[in-house]
């Protein structure tokens, strides 16, 4: 492959400082504040904590802090089997991670560097952030409650419908011991499918011999989601948008289930329903039509890539600046990667190449004219491609993409992925 597309390298700055007791007001403040629980005596030298609590003191009536309870409180809308993703994610208990939007850390950071990341911030929140670098919506937290309501009123404690998964186990006590521990990077790649971009974050699955989930997508990382999807593994890279909250795609999902159930179950699904639709309406959640949900999505992308679902780049109205086309057809893209791809050997490799380098040319010229969108968009035709040969190629496109786009958290989720990419569904289909 041609050297342009080995990724980016990029200077890591970083503060190894010492400061002594009497020079304390010269020390960095923690970034956890009053809420810091750390007790680590390099910890505390090496941050100030002004005004700091001896005791952090967690409020009763905080509704979203992480709560007590039965197994069966989470069973309303998860499945009471294990999914198997959990097992081959999982490697500890201890949870901790040290890759964050603000410091840019990566994997090879010593366990000194990481010891101030080993305190997690104790609102659910904040600690939700800290651990996949994006925040949820009011609808993540709602739908949570509204489970937690259903069991604790023991209606239909054992349904299987979905499992939640991902941020939704930060919420739930008993998934303790299935956090990671030991990769840095671990929560970035959490219940993340061989084509998910950076913007998409998986909070459901079901058939994963499928590879069928649900998600949040968000075109920037500070951003909140700008639909709820879902994506079959096994039947390639589409996302479909479905509704722009959780409590609309529980509906959808109720609403196909109950035409393949037994007259008794469809009774309980049915009540499910009303009782899903009735908080969500005593909410103010708005249950929309997909198609809706598609029309708006539509008026807002710029481009629509493999994924199909599209990306959103801030555009010049007068200018036009800010996005250009691919000089050439989704159709043709997909067949420059398919021989590179099926490639027999390097040299074959390399020749085939070249048409791609043309391209991630012209992206560089884009760039240089603030039409940063065409370096977005190829890169992420390439991630839903598919194929480790792309993967310099992926992070230079998208790294150089996502810094000039200010979406730097979606690069570190991006590096995560490619380093532990795999498919957890059996493949029937090929793009």
């Amino acid at each position: 492959m041609d050297s342009k597309l080995e990724p980016t390298k990029r200077k890591r700055t970083k503060t190894d400082e010492k400061y002594s007791e009497e020079h304390s007001e010269y020390k960095p403040l923690c970034k956890y504040g009053e809420n810091c629980y750390q007790k680590n005596s390099y910890h505390l030298q090496k941050f100030r904590h002004p005004q700091r609590n001896p005791v952090p003191v967690v409020k009763p009536e905080q509704e979203l802090q992480v709560k007590e309870k039965s197994d069966e409180s989470v069973l309303c809308l998860m499945s009471s089997g294990s999914t198997g993703m959990k097992d081959q994610e999982a490697s500890g208990a201890d949870g901790t991670s040290s890759v964050t939007a603000e410091h840019g850390i990566d994997n090879q950071e010593s366990k000194e560097d990481n010891s101030e990341f080993a305190c997690s911030p104790l609102d659910v929140k904040a600690k939700i952030k800290q651990k996949f670098l994006v925040e949820m919506p009011d609808d993540f937290y709602q739908l949570w409650a509204f489970c937690q309501s259903i069991c604790q009123q023991n209606t239909l404690g054992k349904l299987e419908i979905t499992e939640l998964v991902g941020p939704f186990e930060l919420l739930d006590q008993t998934h303790e011991k299935s956090k990671p521990k030991d990769k840095s990077d671990n929560f970035l790649t959490w219940c993340r499918f061989y084509y998910d971009p950076p913007e998409f974050q998986t909070v459901m699955v079901d058939d994963l011999s499928k590879g069928y989930h649900i998600g949040y997508f968000r075109d920037a990382p500070n951003e909140m989601p700008a639909f709820v999807g879902s994506n079959t593994e096994s039947e390639g890279c589409v996302l479909t948008p479905m509704s722009d909250n959780l409590f609309s795609v529980v509906s959808q999902l109720l609403s196909v289930t109950v035409k393949n159930v037994d007259p008794f179950k469809k009774s309980q699904l049915m009540s499910l329903k009303k009782q899903l639709e009735d908080w969500a309406d005593k909410n103010g959640i708005l249950i929309e039509p997909q198609n809706q949900i598609l029309k708006k999505r539509k008026k807002l992308m710029v481009a629509k890539t493999f994924y199909e679902c599209g990306i959103v780049v801030p555009v010049d109205k007068k200018t036009k600046v800010g996005y250009r086309e691919i000089p050439e057809t989704s159709a043709n893209i997909k067949k420059i990667c398919k021989k590179i791809v099926e490639s027999r050997n390097i040299s074959e490799q390399n020749k085939n190449s070249d048409s791609l380098q043309e391209l991630v040319t012209y992206v560089q010229y884009a760039n240089d004219e603030s039409d940063y969108g065409m370096g977005l968009e190829l890169g992420l035709d390439l991630l839903a491609f598919g194929g480790e040969v792309f993967h310099p190629t992926i992070l230079h496109l998208l790294g150089v993409a996502y810094e000039l786009l200010e979406r730097k958290e979606f690069f570190l989720i991006l590096k995560a992925h490619l380093n532990n990419r795999r498919r957890l569904a059996a493949a029937k289909t090929e793009n």
